[in-house]
This record gives C-alpha cells, structure tokens and sequence, in this order.
C-alpha cells in the first residue's frame, strides 16, 4: 500500500517533551500521542459543532505544523468512528418495558 500505509513520522525528543506538557496528553512515544479521553470527547463535540480538526487541535495547545495533517485526521477518523459508535449502541439499548 505504498507511503499511504506507512508510519507516521517520528517525534523528536524536543517535541515529546513539548506534547508532554499538554494537560489533554497522557504518554508520548516516539511514534505515538495518546491522548486524554477528556479530549476526545471535546475534540468531538467541537468537530459536531462545524469547527475544523486543525482548528480544535490548535486551540487545545498543540501545535499542528508539528503533529502533521496525517496525524490529525487519523486520530480525528478514529475518534469519530468510536463516538459514532458508543452513540449508536446508546441509542439501541432499550428501557425496560414497565408492566
């Protein structure tokens, strides 16, 4: 699958330390950012809400000339699908029929 289904770019030591200091990160790896559920969550109302990927990560502190689009719209996709999902299966779950 070509470039498409590469690695993203590794992170520097400068810049993990930089994306530790963001309270919406909780471990950075070389090749990995994991973030808070905290800003998954925000990360998704905004997006709802019609403001722009890039737009939600700068205004959360990061700095996305550093993350990279790729980055951003993998975890943006992801993120969608697992909400998409928790709310999908909130809304099938049914009350108890009273008798």
């Amino acid at each position: 699958a070509g470039s498409e289904g590469g690695r993203m770019p590794r992170l520097s030591e400068e810049q993990m330390a930089q994306l530790e200091k963001n309270p919406f990160v909780i471990k950075v790896t070389s090749e990995k950012i994991f973030y808070s559920e905290e800003f998954k969550r925000h990360f998704v109302a905004e997006y709802d809400s019609g403001k722009k990927p890039t737009e939600i990560f700068r205004e959360a502190g990061f700095d996305p000339r550093m993350l990279g689009a790729k980055r951003i719209e993998r975890a943006s996709a992801r993120w969608k699908k697992t909400f998409e999902n928790m709310e999908f299966s909130r809304k099938r779950r049914v009350a108890p029929r009273s008798r």
